[in-house]
């Protein structure tokens, strides 16, 4: 079994992005052993992301340790099912993990969402064995179906809701004092015609004032939000307190009582992630547009579709409707639109096929962020100095066709030890193939340049031994496109270096 050994360049990396926002939502299925979180933690290094969202409380479980710390606050919810029971506790490995490369954590908690859609874990549910009597009801007086919207909704108009759900997220955050954030979701309604619970009714029918409803609702999402801000803030006043959201402003406050807008007008939670999923660029892009007029966009990081259907990959060549590309372009508007950054749903949807290391190249490597100086420098880490012209001797001199090419690159140090190299360059695709048989584990450094120029592209990898692939779209360093012709390649880490002559096809992108 693999563990994380980047113990290199990449905190110096990540801390580099702290311009933009990069997060990633994991699941608890990604949580289930050591050897699982320390994977979602390298790939998200070897991806840039500086934030992970994790999943911690599913439907009223815990993937975290109840009342960890103290007793102050009451939380009798179960061990999850999803994890064995070993008694690890993903979150409390997480944390210090992921912050000594500089990535934070957010305890990312289901809210109203109370049960499981399988009606085998909806059996042996807290909610369910206990506060059956919370589920919320239709407007025709009877309970709602745990099919209506993602398993059975807790009514938020019941007082006891409320201070029951404060308990356990305070539970959370006294317990885990090193925690960045706690990160709220499904914090809103079922929909509109759900919420109609009878102690809701009569309390609605008791307001003084003359408000509607729909208001009504809205007033108890909110007031839920104030409290939990003040909460978590009195027991740990640098917490984030964050919440997933429609992206839809009228539909969030209309149908799902999710009046967000005004939570940040008035400083309920720190950041919004609106969750922007539509197949269509179009809707996103207005969806963008709005939010920008409505919103500061540096209070918002942007949710964006980073799945396919029964887990399918996102590659290009595997799926036509919509795959890496379509989230690069949107990854690309966010950025021109000033916002704090973006946030994939989910990491699991991005493994298959290795799908975030292609999106690492597409959307993640070559931004102004990352040309901010390190914070650590290459002799610090144990890379050899790379000079305006690095002191490799090419050892052969080899043309490759653009459409299949390949040649050994041999070691130009004492070690004899080799590696195979391969470009296929996709036409369909406008991608450049790039196969890797690397001879060690480790951190690696590669760059294509002119004879004896600066490089023209250059990045930095994390490479199991054996075959790799990478992808790259032909971008240089100046935005330009690579123009046909012959270059040198450049591969190295700290004790191996390697070098050859190669022919590279230029890239007619539209």
């Amino acid at each position: 079994m693999k563990r994380i050994i980047i113990l290199l360049l990449l905190g110096g990396i990540v801390s580099c992005l702290a311009a933009e926002l990069r997060s990633l939502w994991v699941l608890p299925w990604d949580l289930q052993s050591a050897e699982e979180v320390d994977q979602v933690i390298s790939d998200a290094l070897l991806a840039n992301q500086n934030e992970l969202l994790l999943e911690v409380r599913y439907r009223a479980d815990a993937l975290y340790t109840p009342n960890r710390l103290n007793t102050d606050f009451a939380n009798p919810e179960p061990r999850s099912y999803i994890l064995s029971n070993d008694g690890f506790d993903p979150l409390a490995y997480a944390i210090p993990r992921a912050h000594e490369y500089g990535i934070k954590i957010q305890a990312w908690v289901i809210v109203f969402n109370a049960t499981p859609l399988l009606q085998e874990h909806v059996s042996q549910n807290y909610i369910y064995k206990n506060h059956r009597d919370w589920i919320t009801h239709a407007e025709n007086g009877r309970q709602m179906q745990s099919t209506k919207q993602y398993g059975y909704f807790i009514d938020p108009g019941l007082p006891e809701v409320q201070t029951y759900l404060l308990d356990v997220f305070s539970d959370i955050v006294s317990g885990y004092p090193e925690l960045d954030g706690l990160h709220l979701d499904y914090v809103r309604y079922p929909d509109e015609t759900l919420g109609y619970h009878p102690i809701s009714l009569q309390r609605f029918r008791e307001q003084e004032q003359s408000i509607s409803w729909n208001q009504w609702r809205r007033l108890q999402i909110t007031e839920f939000v104030t409290k939990c801000r003040e909460r978590i803030k009195r027991i740990n006043p640098n917490i984030l307190l964050t919440a997933a959201v429609f992206a839809d402003i009228n539909a969030a406050t209309n149908l799902y009582a999710q009046d967000w807008y005004s939570w940040l007008q008035k400083g309920l939670i720190d950041r919004a992630y609106p969750m922007a999923y539509d197949l269509s660029y179009d809707v996103f892009a207005n969806q963008i547009k709005d939010l920008k007029t409505r919103c500061n966009p540096r209070s918002i990081a942007i949710g964006i579709r980073a799945w396919a259907p029964q887990g399918k990959s996102l590659l290009p060549w595997d799926n036509s409707n919509y795959n890496m590309y379509d989230i690069q372009k949107r990854i690309s508007l966010v950025r021109q639109s000033g916002f704090a950054g973006t946030a994939l749903f989910s990491y699991s949807g991005l493994k298959a096929d290795n799908g975030l290391d292609f999106l690492t190249a597409i959307a993640f490597f070559e931004t102004p962020q990352l040309h901010a100086p390190a914070l650590i420098s290459r002799s610090q880490i144990g890379f050899p100095e790379i000079s305006q012209t690095p002191p490799f001797t090419a050892n052969k001199h080899a043309h490759f066709s653009p459409a299949s090419s390949s040649d050994s690159l041999h070691a130009a140090t004492p070690s004899q030890a080799k590696a195979d190299f391969q470009v296929v360059f996709d036409q369909a695709q406008q991608m450049h193939i790039i196969r890797l048989q690397i001879p060690e584990e480790g951190r690696w450094y590669w760059e294509i340049r002119e004879t004896g120029q600066r490089p023209l592209y250059s990045r930095y990898r994390y490479y199991f031994a054996g075959n790799n692939t990478d992808y790259w779209d032909g971008v240089l360093e100046d935005n330009s496109l690579i123009q046909a012709g012959e270059y040198i390649f450049s591969l190295q880490n700290s004790t191996h270096s390697y070098s050859t002559e190669i022919w590279i096809g230029s890239l007619q992108h539209e």
